[in-house]
């Protein structure tokens, strides 16, 4: 090879790799049936959430509750990335704790904001307890709620879901229209998801709408998945936080 073509080959091995919101091998097996499966999981923890105090003995149905709905969101999750691995989802940078400390902190203070219009000063929420303090369990579900089943569900939802339905759509509609809907979907399942587990108040409801709104665009923005993880690994951890001061303030 002459020196005059050794900037054309470097050129050739530098070639650009498209991320997966501009299609691609990354994202070609994530198609309408991935996307099935993964809504078949969604109801699937739902129905296991409503099944498991008939199947459980009662000390034990919360676990076993608890341990249908991780499995029901891990197996698709681990099915999607054995097929491929979208490029640049799982790619992680700094900012995104910083986003998801500032968001997930907002969307909590909107939550209390919305739980007080029309009766004032809302209760501080707590949790059941015999002598004052937290129960035993706390600890356990404190870093169950807020690490482990916001992170399957982001997994799931605004990687899954929401990838599938981009890639099906772009190529038809354009990555705008794609993204809009993407976005949408993946939140009306998060929402169905936690409605049909047990129903939520308003200010609730309010608080996972905007939670998947801002997941999901964390996610189309960034091509990254851990803002959106990161945004409700503190929206949850500060949930429990309250409930610990309320029940210990009580």
């Amino acid at each position: 090879m002459s020196a005059l073509d050794t900037p054309r080959a470097a050129r050739r091995g530098r070639r650009h790799r498209r991320r997966w919101r501009e299609g691609g091998s990354s994202t070609a097996r994530w198609d309408l049936e991935m996307l099935g499966w993964a809504v078949c999981a969604v109801g699937a923890g739902a129905l296991g959430a409503h099944v498991a105090p008939v199947v459980f003995p009662v000390e034990t149905a919360a676990g076993g509750a608890q341990g249908i709905i991780w499995s029901s969101m891990a197996v698709p999750v681990a099915v999607a990335f054995a097929r491929s691995r979208p490029r640049g989802l799982l790619r992680f940078r700094a900012v995104d704790v910083a986003y998801g400390v500032v968001f997930g902190v907002l969307l909590r203070l909107v939550q209390g904001s919305v739980a007080r219009i029309g009766v004032g000063a809302a209760p501080w929420p707590s949790t059941f307890s015999n002598d004052g303090g937290l129960p035993p369990s706390f600890a356990f579900e404190a870093v169950a709620g807020s690490i482990v089943t916001p992170t399957l569900e982001e997994l799931l939802l605004r990687g899954v879901v929401l990838v599938s339905v981009f890639t099906i759509l772009r190529r038809g509609v354009g990555s705008i229209a794609a993204g809009v809907a993407a976005v949408a979907i993946s939140t009306v399942l998060f929402l169905a998801a936690h409605e049909l587990a047990a129903p939520r108040d308003v200010s609730e409801l309010v608080a996972l709408t905007l939670l998947g709104i801002v997941a999901g665009s964390f996610v189309i923005g960034t091509g990254r998945i851990w803002p959106a993880v990161a945004v409700h690994v503190v929206f949850n951890a500060s949930g429990f936080a309250l409930v610990a001061v309320g029940t210990l303030l009580a």
